[in-house]
């Protein structure tokens, strides 16, 4: 892990346009540095004081919970943030998380201290009521999580993964070309979608000869945005993505 003095403003992407241009003028500043971390590297650890919180500018990071106590129990990967995205803004009221927070590819996030947060909000319910917007974005992400893997097969649960994920990346100012450097492996997929290795091969082939999308080596790319979204059954409502 690499920390570092920031040199430059941050740019209001993604998720961050909940924020008002005057409220993200104020929280801005407050990104004093950043973190830049290899992939596969644990970012804090479940139970582990925080006193800041964390944005995503670059890379993709996993929430992930460990299941049962003994030696070799597995890590169910939960939840996957994008750029543009706050990794922990709930470590602000709780203080600690019940999940830890890993890097899926190599990451660099902007830190803000908890005392910053609490200086800029204080004395402002609207720019509280605009923070707590994102912690209840992430909530409606999780029950999606939940009823997509608990009520779609294999390949409707995989075509959602994907029609979420780039949906969130354009949020966060990816490149309109139709291919996006996820750079998740394939049990990453899977452990995402309850699905073992078998199903995701079967499924990322089925994708690719329904001139579909093609996953190739972290790469996605979407030949048929549509005829995705119509496999996935896909509704962006959930994300409640600024401007929507």
């Amino acid at each position: 892990m690499l920390e570092f003095k920031k040199t430059a403003p941050l740019a209001q992407i993604g998720m961050m346009h909940q924020l008002s241009a005057p409220h993200w003028a104020q929280l801005e500043p407050g990104f004093t540095t950043l973190r830049e971390c290899t992939a596969g590297e644990v970012i804090s650890e479940r139970g582990q004081p925080l006193d800041h919180s964390l944005l995503l500018v670059d890379g993709i990071v996993g929430r992930r919970i460990k299941v049962g106590r003994k030696q070799g129990a597995r890590h169910h990967l939960v939840a996957l943030q994008v750029p543009g995205d706050f990794v922990d803004l709930h470590a602000y009221p709780l203080k600690v998380l019940d999940h830890d927070i890993v890097a899926i590819t190599d990451v660099q996030m902007a830190v803000i201290s908890h005392e910053r947060v609490k200086s800029v909000i204080d004395d402002q319910p609207e720019f509280t009521r605009q923070l707590w917007s994102l912690t209840l974005v992430d909530a409606a992400i999780h029950r999606h999580w939940a009823l997509r893997n608990g009520t779609m097969r294999a390949l409707q649960r995989v075509a959602n993964l994907f029609a979420e994920l780039i949906t969130r990346m354009d949020a966060g100012g990816a490149a309109v070309t139709g291919s996006y450097a996820l750079n998740l492996s394939q049990p990453h997929i899977g452990d995402a979608c309850g699905l073992s290795g078998v199903h995701i091969n079967r499924v990322l082939r089925t994708l690719r000869e329904a001139n579909c999308c093609t996953y190739v080596k972290g790469e996605l790319v979407v030949q048929d945005r549509a005829a995705l979204n119509l496999i996935a059954e896909f509704d962006p409502d959930y994300l409640y993505l600024p401007g929507s």
